[in-house]
């Protein structure tokens, strides 16, 4: 079984030599979807095959690096036909049931997949799958394009609106 993570190795991500180093998981914790934009493609560049595309190689890379690692009990890699990100390939949705889902995007299909498998540790290892900005890698801290707060009780209430807003 995997372990837990601290915060203070998570926060020396930078220094880890591989993924596997940071690919570890509280076991408490549910798992994770990443699902991949297989049709994204840099501008200009042909449409077909299909196998030439960045997004359908992000996917095979990342889904190699995953199903091999320590956190393959934990993290589905799933295909997307489109997350609608084509002025910014490569993108990835990384979600979960009742934690916070993340968007992606430029991504490089060869460079990206160690940094994504550090994002996914930090992910799993956060309380409803917060990630602060300062805590991602690098390339994920600016890449991200949205955050949907998880469905349920977050413990805001139309009622505190109201009076922080008044």
């Amino acid at each position: 079984m995997c372990g837990y993570i601290s915060a203070s190795s998570m926060m020396d991500q930078d220094r880890l030599s591989s993924p596997e180093e940071s690919a570890t998981v509280n076991t408490n914790f549910q798992t994770a979807v990443v699902h991949v934009c297989t049709s994204c493609r840099a501008r200009g560049t042909q449409r077909e095959p299909k196998e030439n595309r960045g997004g359908f190689k992000l996917y095979e890379n990342l889904r190699s690096l995953l199903n091999e690692g320590p956190l393959a009990p934990y993290v589905e890699v799933k295909p997307a036909e489109c997350l609608s990100l084509c002025p910014r390939p490569c993108g990835i949705a990384l979600s979960s049931k009742g934690a916070w889902s993340y968007l992606f995007a430029d991504q490089d299909p060869e460079q990206s997949p160690d940094d994504i498998v550090k994002c996914i540790s930090l992910y799993l290892n956060t309380k409803e799958g917060f990630m602060p900005r300062d805590r991602r890698p690098v390339s994920l801290g600016a890449s991200v394009v949205g955050r949907i707060p998880p469905q349920g009780d977050l413990g805001i209430t139309d009622n505190l609106l109201s009076k922080t807003n008044a």
